[in-house]
């Protein structure tokens, strides 16, 4: 049987060009080094070297058997390269998923933190309702998920990354603009723009007003936190939304206010209990507590 030390010592005669040198390149003897040359020819069949005094000539099979070591040599390193690339996070892949409301806020700031610090790691980034988040984690489609409703489900392991509290947004200028705090009683036939009736999220803001009591002339449907707020940006009513970690004040033509009745909402994060988490998984997860302490706490 070929062993690899007999193609060590094959290949370091051929790049040393004799006995004594691939000895020292190989830090063993130089009678170590003939034998694996010996064996290594009884082994393929055929003389590797001709012998001319010290010096070993390689015969025409010889350096076609080189060749084709060169070649799996040059694999091998390959293949040494990507294990040390992948034990330091330096290369591999990595599948994110979360809801629409933290996609251009959160998510961009968690990947572009990651993909600073592992340039070679590829990311995939797929944004779709909390349902589906589940979904696609459970089915090992993703291999991390930010959402903000809770699961309870045996497939994926989840972790309460921050508790936030739902805010109303209003048109700047709006003249409840004024008020500190909102009440679901201010908003009593105001326009309001509201969550499409599957969203979970919308079925806690109407029972929030249903006891209540509180009557909201809803006039608009929207799915996502984006177009809520630039709908309540353009002046077409008020909403009640969830955090969307980190605030969303910055945003032109929106007033923020803390909403009352609370409506509590945890950010979740997500993963599959069936399987390790991929190397780079843990890093992300380390970058996003590492911003949660920064940022959000």
């Amino acid at each position: 049987m070929i062993t690899l030390r007999q193609i060590e010592g094959f290949r370091a005669v051929m790049v040393t060009g004799t006995v004594t040198q691939a000895a020292k390149m190989l830090d063993v003897s130089q009678p170590a080094v003939s034998r694996m040359i010996s064996y290594l020819e009884y082994e393929v069949g055929f003389k590797l070297f001709t012998r001319n005094n010290r010096q070993l000539i390689p015969t025409v099979e010889g350096r076609a058997f080189y060749d084709e070591v060169e070649r799996s040599f040059v694999g091998l390193d390959r293949l040494v390269k990507a294990a040390d690339a992948i034990k330091d996070y330096r290369r591999g892949q990595i599948r994110l998923i979360t809801i629409p409301s933290l996609a251009p806020n959160l998510m961009v700031d968690l990947v572009a933190r990651f993909a600073k610090a592992y340039p070679e790691i590829a990311i995939s980034i797929e944004v779709q309702p909390s349902q589906r988040v589940f979904e696609w984690i459970v089915s090992q489609e993703c291999d991390i998920g930010l959402s903000t409703l809770p699961i309870d489900n045996p497939a994926i392991e989840t972790r309460p990354v921050i508790h936030g509290e739902a805010v109303c947004i209003l048109p700047e200028g709006h003249k409840l603009a004024k008020k500190r705090e909102i009440k679901a009683s201010d908003l009593e036939g105001e326009p309001f723009i509201t969550f499409k009736a599957s969203s979970v999220f919308r079925q806690m803001v109407d029972e929030a007003f249903l006891n209540a009591e509180i009557y909201r002339n809803m006039q608009i449907e929207a799915r996502t936190t984006e177009t809520i707020c630039g709908l309540v940006a353009a002046g077409l009513g008020v909403s009640v939304i969830g955090p969307t970690f980190p605030s969303i004040d910055r945003r032109a033509g929106i007033a923020v206010r803390p909403f009352e009745p609370a409506i509590s909402i945890e950010l979740m994060l997500l993963y599959s209990a069936q399987k390790p988490l991929p190397l780079a998984g843990r890093r992300f997860i380390e970058i996003l507590d590492d911003y949660v302490g920064a940022n959000l706490e």
